[in-house]
């Protein structure tokens, strides 16, 4: 066998032990994304379930996750720092959402953390109408369902005479998406 063909076998062993312990170093150094979702959740004090998670990206540079995500109609994003799992920002308001009432009421279930009831298409309408401030009696509905691709949300749609409003909301009122597009007629 030729000396060159040795040392090319050679050099793509060691290529191969690098890529190898590279892909250790991340499964063992850094907690999953599957973890940081559950961080961001116990740090806002809401079940996971409960949160459309848009984005969850390794920042390999910064050692911190970057997440993106919707709760209660509205969108946050967080920093988790991806060997400790802590987090280091999010633009989540604490202090309003999570603080119970004086004298102890509030839709709490029995391990002590909020619940969220489903709404109804007429409610998912509404929260539509709201996020977009539109009027009713300004806008007419073109769609309004139940997503039947297992996602279990409701797409609205309205339209004025200018504008075209998309939604998709979750069945416990979180507006997944929305774009509001110029009408063609």
């Amino acid at each position: 066998m030729p000396k060159w063909v040795k040392i090319l076998i050679g050099l793509l062993a060691i290529v191969m032990i690098i890529v190898v312990a590279f892909l250790i170093y991340i499964n063992t150094a850094f907690i999953s994304k599957e973890e940081a979702k559950t961080c961001i959740a116990k740090h806002i004090n809401v079940e996971e379930e409960k949160i459309y998670f848009e984005n969850v990206d390794l920042e390999m540079d910064k050692k911190q996750y970057e997440i993106d995500f919707y709760y209660n109609n509205q969108e946050y994003e967080a920093k988790i720092d991806a060997k400790e799992g802590k987090v280091i920002y999010t633009d989540y308001p604490l202090t309003t959402t999570n603080t119970t009432t004086s004298n102890g009421n509030g839709n709490k279930n029995q391990n002590g953390t909020a619940t969220q009831q489903e709404i109804t298409l007429e409610e998912a309408k509404q929260i539509a109408l709201n996020h977009a401030k539109l009027n009713e009696n300004d806008v007419t509905l073109v769609k309004a369902e139940v997503d039947h691709d297992g996602q279990g949300m409701y797409e609205i749609e309205w339209r004025d005479a200018t504008y075209e409003y998309d939604f998709d909301i979750s069945r416990t009122g979180n507006v997944l998406h929305y774009e509001k597009e110029v009408y063609h007629h």
